[in-house]
């Protein structure tokens, strides 16, 4: 497992990662020997959008050398999950530790008599009139930590929020969706397709899209000035705009509200927020208590979220008093446990975005001489630089009946093979769904 010294290098990393197409020599990725004497980031950097930058961190060179393999473990899981297999980014970088509580504990973890679980949007949405600022926060490599976010961009728009926050993006002074849609330089974890629709769903409700990371180069700047580079702009916003209500998806501990157990002892960026506005917030954690995890990970969030038989994301709600449980009391107003993800399927069904899109079937056949073979879908009204509504890489011949999952419109579709050329390219139509069964077309 990679130490948090060495995955606070890695984010580095991620960061500076180049932000251009893919390449047009994927084969090189594939075979090519890292230099030791050579920098790994200089490396990776070498190979252009994420499946070749896939292609290079899972090569030979890579998972043979023990160093470079450790290395590579978030950064892998990272590209795993912007290309549509979150089961195999959770398999790639899980955290071993069993931080379920000890018999001695056991008293303080809900119970079905003491708690009742109710839909997380639910509940928030109900407490939105009490906030102008609501925190969702986020594990970058889990998509399924974005749901949430994209299910509340609208009922928290009935309730007058109108500006979602977001630390992916990039403050570079420009409007972040300048060209309409999400582009590899809108920012790092939006490249992802569903971080990419839940930009697209704020940008159709109305939302201004507001960055607030700091523009200091990471080696340049210590955690706390982090921390408050990204508190001051938002508060700086909402000075200026002292009637909007904002939505902020951060990641992990930004919206802890307390100092205890930040990286080298920083107030996040919620606490200082708060000191910087005087402004009561909603924090929302859904990292903590890793209910994402799949099921050889033993966490107090699958406990949970089996024993109360969680659907979708849900919160636990006191029955006595009607208070919100939280895994960090203190930190976080309300903990957030997620349906345990089954560790079958490629393709989990939470890829629906609660009925928003349904399970594509289309031909991947083409792919089989080509493997690994990226399956993309992209907007007919958006550039060829668009990140895809979704995607999806075949590693196996037995993998070419993956669904896409895809809303209702249409769509231009390629299947691109390892070395870097497209195998086929046709448009696809996806009508309103009559029934449950995924539609299918075929690509000629």
């Amino acid at each position: 497992m990679i130490k948090a010294s060495t995955t606070f290098t890695i984010a580095i990393g991620l960061a500076l990662l180049a932000t251009t197409a893919v390449a047009a020599d994927q084969k090189q990725a594939m075979s090519a020997k890292v230099d030791p004497d050579k920098n790994f980031f200089d490396e990776l950097n070498k190979r252009e959008g994420t499946f070749a930058k896939y292609l290079f961190l899972a090569s030979p060179a890579v998972r043979d050398d023990p160093s470079l393999r450790e290395l590579a473990a978030q950064m892998l899981a990272t590209d795993l999950s912007f290309l549509g297999r979150p089961n195999d980014a959770l398999r790639a970088f899980p955290m071993r530790k069993d931080d379920r509580p000890r018999p001695d504990d056991e008293l303080s973890v809900p119970t079905i008599s003491a708690f009742n679980a109710m839909p997380a949007v639910d509940w928030i949405t109900n407490e939105a009139s009490n906030y102008r600022m609501i925190m969702v926060n986020e594990a970058h490599h889990v998509p399924q930590t974005r749901v949430l976010t994209f299910s509340l961009l609208r009922t928290l728009c009935d309730k007058g929020f109108d500006v979602l926050a977001v630390e992916t993006l990039v403050n570079n002074g420009y409007e972040p969706l300048a060209k309409g849609y999400p582009n590899r330089g809108t920012g790092m974890y939006s490249q992802e397709p569903v971080f990419a629709e839940l930009l697209r769903e704020a940008k159709r409700l109305g939302y201004k899209l507001l960055p607030y990371e700091t523009n200091a180069a990471r080696s340049e700047e210590t955690q706390q000035q982090r921390e408050t580079g990204q508190a001051q702009a938002i508060a700086d916003f909402l000075a200026s705009n002292p009637n909007a209500r904002i939505l902020v998806h951060a990641g992990y501990g930004h919206i802890n509200e307390r100092q205890k157990d930040s990286p080298d002892s920083a107030r996040p960026m919620a606490m200082e927020l708060a000191r910087l506005t005087d402004l009561p917030m909603l924090t929302v954690d859904q990292t903590s208590t890793r209910s994402y995890e799949l099921n050889d990970i033993k966490t107090i969030g699958r406990q949970l979220s089996t024993r109360f038989q969680v659907t979708e994301p849900s919160v636990l709600i006191d029955r006595k008093n009607g208070t919100p449980w939280s895994n960090k009391p203190g930190a976080n107003d309300v903990s957030v446990l997620l349906p345990t993800p089954s560790a079958s399927p490629i393709r989990p069904d939470w890829l629906t975005l609660g009925g928003i899109r349904q399970a594509m079937m289309v031909d991947m056949t083409p792919c089989i001489d080509h493997l690994p073979c990226l399956a993309e879908a992209r907007y007919t009204n958006e550039g060829d630089d668009a990140i895809p509504a979704d995607q999806f890489v075949l590693l196996s011949k037995d993998e070419t009946s993956a669904p896409l999952y895809l809303a209702p419109g249409r769509y231009r579709l390629r299947l691109v093979g390892n070395e870097g050329r497209a195998l086929t390219e046709r448009e696809l139509s996806v009508a309103v769904a009559t029934s449950g069964t995924p539609q299918s077309t075929a690509i000629p």
